[in-house]
């Protein structure tokens, strides 16, 4: 499955989601015609991890206390070239961002370094 999902990463690149539609259901067809849509989860998961060899990342949620800017949506598509992005905007964290990039966690929020600020006041005591 992981030569066939390579493959088909390889595919959709420069296509339109119509495009990426049309072609994934020619798979679910192919699958059907071979007896093996059982097998749709093991392609699913080979997908994403060669989505995320090719383009760094399959997913990327970004939890935020404010909304992103414009430019700031218009550099993450660029740089994050055809990943799933998730924005959420939680208020809740004052500032700041916490990002993750399929199962990395960054924290960058001002929540998260008072946190860590706390923790290391208590372990030096």
């Amino acid at each position: 499955m992981n030569l066939i999902a390579t493959e088909v990463v390889k595919l959709v690149a420069d296509k339109t989601p119509a495009q990426i539609k049309a072609i994934m259901k020619e798979i679910i067809e192919l699958l059907a015609e071979r007896n093996s849509l059982a097998r749709w989860r093991e392609l699913e998961v080979a997908l994403h991890q060669a989505w995320k060899n090719v383009n760094g990342a399959s997913k990327i949620t970004i939890v935020s206390a404010h909304e992103l800017t414009k430019e700031a949506k218009k550099a993450l598509d660029e740089q994050a070239h055809g990943a799933e992005v998730v924005e959420i905007v939680d208020n809740r964290l004052i500032g700041g961002a916490v990002i993750r990039l399929d199962n990395a966690r960054l924290d960058g929020s001002v929540t998260g370094s008072l946190m860590r600020l706390k923790n290391a006041m208590y372990t030096e005591v």
